[in-house]
């Protein structure tokens, strides 16, 4: 291997291979998100509602945990 065919090979595993490896990651994490959001839409109005009930719960129950921790 001659110097510029090592020169080239060098910026490839430090230039240029990042950018694709970059390029790959954000398409990937694109792809999570986009299936994270479809897999969110397909809840029912009835889990809806027991997911609204039970942050309500939640934040009741933490609500009186304070006044308790307060007195």
């Amino acid at each position: 291997m001659n110097e510029m065919q090592e020169q080239v090979a060098g910026n490839w595993l430090t230039g240029s291979g990042w950018v694709i490896v970059v390029f790959i990651g954000a398409f990937v994490l694109f792809g999570a998100i986009a299936w994270a959001r479809a897999q969110n839409k397909k809840r029912s109005a009835q889990e809806e509602r027991r997911t609204e009930e039970a942050t309500r719960d939640l934040y009741r129950d933490q609500n009186r945990d304070d006044q308790l921790r307060d007195r």
